[in-house]
């Protein structure tokens, strides 16, 4: 048991040394560590077997510099340690499971909080840092609309500003399981300001990933390594916004790559802020998305009944709640979510479904800043 015990220790060990070099942590190597019987294995070789499997694999550009990247694991294994960070390989049950069919997956992967690789609905949604406040309204609906009709997606996104941390909050709001892919070490939060997000992110049961170690210098070109990942997690990706420049379309183009299906939100031809959004639909690379149907086609998820006593409520009677709400905004003038909570006491997640439901049946508008009114 000692053996196994030092054994899997040592196989935690030499796993974060491969992330020390980031060349080197990817699938595409994956022959490189076969022929030495493992990452571990690896490590065992002696230098001359090295030098000349880094020629027959094309890495030459590498130094191979085996006792400088053990050393700067141990390090890193304190960092993990303080930070509770913890450590998933290519062949480990809780890998994201769609991820490890693509050829240039990370072999390793960090992870904060709940890793499962269920098989359940996994869709990305990205978009642009500069989005428009319709943007992340069309994102916070889409997802009402999934989550009221039943489905409990994973939905992955990138902690940034704009689209992706709409989709995130709007997970969090939903109770939906939110996964959230970083560019950088998960000892910290990029932006600062979405730390309190990052940490709700894992109260709520999802998880933050990155194939970087907490040594790895920031660099902008990691956040476009950590597209793929974002790609690679998902059946489907949603560009809710973008120009025609921008990481999304990164994303997207990742997501072509892997054969995934691509999906836009299209917007008016003169807004900048949609020319790429509608330049993939006119590519033909992404289906055009108006509402969750078209998701759902896309996807081709079976449906889930609903409950028959559910119907006769949502179509048939008006609850004592939207007469409340009516009620509010007559009295009160418009008023944005939190306001009307705190003046009807309606839980807020019921408040929004219900406030969509009026939003359809064309009694209440949202205006900008998520603020209702009565039509």
């Amino acid at each position: 048991l000692n053996d196994w015990h030092m054994n899997n220790n040592n196989s935690i060990l030499t796993r974060v040394a491969i992330t020390i070099t980031p060349r080197l942590n990817n699938a595409l190597y994956s022959p490189l560590f076969q022929q030495c019987g493992g990452i571990t294995g690896f490590f065992q070789e002696s230098d001359a077997n090295i030098k000349l499997l880094f020629k027959e694999n094309n890495l030459t550009n590498i130094q191979p510099e085996r006792s400088l990247w053990l050393q700067q694991a141990e390090e890193e294994l304190k960092n993990m340690e303080k930070h509770h960070i913890q450590i998933c390989g290519i062949e480990d049950p809780n890998y994201p499971h769609l991820l490890k069919h693509c050829a240039d997956a990370p072999l390793v992967l960090f992870y904060k909080g709940t890793l499962k690789a269920d098989e359940s609905k996994n869709i990305a949604i990205v978009g642009t840092r500069k989005a428009t406040e319709l943007g992340k309204t069309r994102v916070g609906n889409i997802l009402q609309q999934l989550a009221d009709m039943g489905y409990r997606p994973n939905i992955i996104s990138g902690l940034a500003y704009g689209i992706d941390i709409a989709a995130h909050s709007a997970c969090l709001r939903l109770g939906l399981r939110a996964q959230a892919v970083v560019g950088h070490g998960l000892h910290m939060v990029y932006p600062a300001s979405h730390k309190n997000i990052a940490e709700k992110i894992l109260a709520q049961g999802g998880t933050l990933l990155s194939e970087f170690p907490t040594c790895a210098p920031i660099h902008p070109t990691n956040f476009l390594q950590r597209n793929r990942i974002v790609a690679g997690m998902s059946e489907a990706v949603l560009v809710a916004e973008s120009p025609v420049k921008g990481g999304a379309m990164s994303t997207a183009r990742q997501a072509l790559s892997y054969s995934r299906n691509v999906l836009a939100i299209p917007g008016r031809p003169e807004d900048s802020n949609y020319t790429g959004c509608n330049m993939l639909i006119k590519q033909n690379i992404a289906a055009l998305v108006e509402n969750v149907s078209d998701i759902l086609e896309a996807v081709n998820w079976e449906p889930i009944p609903t409950r028959p006593h559910q119907t006769s409520i949502d179509f048939f009677s008006a609850s004592n709640d939207e007469d409340l709400i009516k009620q509010t905004l007559t009295n009160a003038g418009e008023q944005n979510i939190d306001q009307l909570h705190q003046l009807t006491r309606i839980p807020v997640h019921d408040l929004s479904v219900l406030l969509l439901k009026l939003e359809l049946e064309g009694i209440v508008t949202q205006l900008p800043g998520k603020c209702y009114s009565l039509i």
